[in-house]
């Protein structure tokens, strides 16, 4: 009999620990030190129940690079089932914007995982991407005919989401990479939650405070 209590009691206990964990969690955050509050808060485009994190990053960013394995295993295993991630690139200057370019291109024509493969032709081959010339090379030697990079690259859809980007950028007051908005109310860091790892403990926690819409 205690054998079956015990079975029924430590998956019980197990769970009350991590809400007990989250709540510590939730309680420590700090306003202006772990993160910082949109006034006014940015609507999102995520559907009904669903809360937005966004990653503002840019290719040629190392902590971006270093972040993104991480960000792709939370992604994948440890965020919550109503977070809905979304990757934005920065563009406060015309070199980002000529990467966020990149991003979108890469989105349009369905190649996500070139995402990765831009990361690293910039990180670590110090191939810079930063002329529309060596973008059209980093497309093509992986496969895309030249026609399609270029309707692409130039075309309206990238077009349209760089002016949306632009203005995100704005109202999100980016001004440094890798920085999480989430859902349009809270802004934080690596640097303000205490490093890498409980950055996504500080995400997890904020996505908790939002209740589901609807």
């Amino acid at each position: 009999m205690s054998t079956f209590i015990s079975r029924i009691a430590r998956p019980l206990v197990a769970g009350l620990m991590v809400l007990a964990a989250q709540s510590a969690l939730a309680v420590d955050l700090v306003e202006g030190v772990n993160y910082k509050t949109l006034k006014p808060a940015v609507p999102t485009n995520v559907a009904p129940g669903k809360v937005e994190v966004v990653e503002v990053f840019w290719y040629a960013c190392g902590h971006c690079y270093l972040l993104e394995p991480k960000l792709e295993a939370w992604e994948k295993k440890g965020k919550p089932a109503n977070v809905e991630l979304i990757r934005m690139p920065a563009v406060w200057n015309e070199l980002l914007k000529t990467h966020a370019r990149l991003f979108y291109t890469i989105e349009i024509l369905g190649r996500p995982e070139l995402n990765n493969e831009a990361f690293r032709e910039i990180n670590v081959r110090g191939n810079r991407l930063d002329t529309p010339d060596k973008i059209e090379a980093f497309f093509t030697s992986r496969g895309v005919p030249k026609a399609d990079f270029q309707k692409a690259f130039s075309g309206f859809a990238v077009e349209s989401k760089l002016a949306r980007a632009t203005d995100l950028n704005k109202r999100y007051r980016i001004t440094s990479t890798p920085t999480v908005v989430v859902n349009g109310k809270y802004v934080t860091d690596a640097g303000m939650a205490g490093g890498e790892d409980k950055l996504f403990q500080v995400i997890n926690a904020l996505a908790a405070r939002e209740k589901p819409a609807g």
